[in-house]
């Protein structure tokens, strides 16, 4: 079973000869940020001088040259979205450091050899939740931040009832029960009217 691997961070790279036939290849090495674990993923890439007088003579340890088919190249361009290097392909060497501006995440068999086909770069941080998003779902409250309010709501109450009272002993002399303000049949004038009166007793 294949395993996700997050959180890569690209560390260096080296050039080499691989497998049986010694194809010419370049190897990255990774390192997990959150458990420190170090991988690897291995593309094709040309070791030797493709033109001139010295045509199929090896360039020197970490220098390489690759061509627009080879599967660096996609990784390069494609995924990390870089240009390819001013000095043409075979001046990567001068650029390498590029890709530690990127967090990678890549699937693993073995989990040291990452699937280079599965290598992607990871989005920086998520996007931030959307006013349209928050409406959608109720607030999440702690026990006592719901308990705060409750005791707000109830406090609240407390005033409107007392001023209601208030404003019937001032009208009457004395306190005369009278329905929940909820229960009440009024228009919007009519509460306009009542609340302003009410502030008086602030």
């Amino acid at each position: 079973m294949d395993l996700l691997i997050t959180n890569l961070k690209y560390e260096g790279y080296s050039t080499g000869s691989y497998g049986k036939s010694k194809a010419d290849g370049i190897t990255l090495q990774f390192s997990c940020e959150e458990t420190g674990c170090d991988y690897y993923a291995i593309y094709n890439v040309d070791r030797s001088r493709l033109r001139g007088s010295r045509k199929g003579e090896k360039l020197p340890d970490g220098r390489f040259s690759v061509r627009k088919k080879h599967a660096f190249f996609g990784f390069w361009h494609r995924i990390c979205g870089l240009d390819a290097p001013s000095k043409g392909l075979t001046a990567f060497h001068d650029c390498m450091g590029k890709l530690k501006a990127f967090t990678f995440n890549a699937e693993t068999k073995d989990g040291k050899r990452l699937i280079k086909s599965t290598l992607r770069k990871m989005s920086p941080d998520k996007d931030p939740i959307s006013i349209r998003q928050l409406s959608d779902k109720a607030p999440i409250l702690s026990p006592d931040k719901k308990s705060d309010e409750i005791q707000a709501e109830s406090d609240f109450e407390k005033i409107l009832t007392t001023c209601e009272i208030n404003h019937v002993i001032s009208k009457h002399g004395k306190t005369i029960p009278s329905a929940p303000i909820a229960a009440r049949n009024t228009s919007d004038k009519d509460i306009n009217a009542w609340l302003s009166e009410c502030d008086e007793f602030f």
